[in-house]
């Protein structure tokens, strides 16, 4: 696959892109892959030359963005003001909150609700009983789409030049033997998920976990979110995620499609 900073390149031209900011931004988003990096490292995950990203580093450190020690850098609580800037205005996210507790409580298992965002699936809400998954999942954690139940739905839910773009980028990351990584597997099960409505994930993502997950709404019709419940394999078989858990599942998401019009 590309390096994110090829991506950069179609605003080569125009004059109102500060690429320097994107460039930062770049640098950013490579902490969520390593907790700390080395100028080497941060150049290797963003593609930028290293004298860049010795700068972005340097400049986000100055910020107090990131800290330094040993030729390292990582994360510094600053960052936690933007995100509380957005977590605040997500007026959606807590007004379903109650309602996602609900259904933890009605199935017995943990619920979220997801939103579409580059490639992946961004948690903004979490209602958990027990960890099933060696990931700690929480608002804010990102995972990618083509293996996830909320993932699926939520690409279901593209324009179909957008769902073929998504797919081209196939073949994904292999994460178990049971995952679909190619542009006509992901395209088939997309096509299978837009006309039933719902997603079922089965060991794709982690050995050991099932999933299953429905669309959110507006009152218009537009899918803003998706809606999931996951499963212990051990515990529930996939028949009984769609005869005990899909009911449930969509009536908590018609439920939120008042809510939905609050925004994301």
């Amino acid at each position: 696959m590309p390096a994110p900073s090829a991506a950069l390149d179609r605003f080569a031209g125009d004059p109102d892109f500060m690429l320097s900011l994107a460039r930062g931004l770049l640098v950013l988003r490579a902490f969520e892959k390593e907790a700390k990096l080395t100028i080497g490292r941060a150049a290797a995950l963003t593609g930028l030359p290293r004298p860049a990203a010795r700068r972005c580093l340097y400049t986000l450190e100055q910020l107090g963005y990131l800290a330094a020690r040993d030729g390292e850098w990582q994360l510094r609580p600053l960052l936690l003001s933007l995100a509380r800037a957005y977590l605040t205005s997500t007026r959606f996210a807590e007004a379903a909150q109650p309602r996602l507790d609900q259904l933890r409580d009605e199935v017995g298992e943990s619920c979220s609700i997801g939103v579409f965002d580059e490639g992946e699936v961004v948690y903004i809400a979490r209602s958990e009983t027990q960890r099933i998954i060696s990931i700690a999942l929480s608002v804010g954690s990102r995972l990618p789409a083509y293996c996830t139940s909320m993932g699926r739905v939520l690409l279901a839910a593209l324009e179909p030049a957008a769902r073929a773009a998504y797919c081209a980028a196939a073949p994904f990351p292999v994460r178990t033997p049971f995952t679909l990584t190619t542009a006509d597997a992901i395209a088939a099960e997309l096509k299978r998920v837009d006309e039933a409505g719902y997603a079922v994930i089965d060991q794709e993502m982690e050995i050991g976990l099932r999933s299953i997950a429905v669309p959110v709404r507006d009152r218009t019709g537009k899918v803003v979110a998706a809606l999931n419940v996951g499963v212990a394999s051990s515990r529930t078989a996939p028949e009984d995620l769609i005869a005990r858990i899909l009911p449930r599942l969509q009536s908590a998401a018609e439920e939120m499609r008042e809510l939905a019009g609050l925004g994301l």
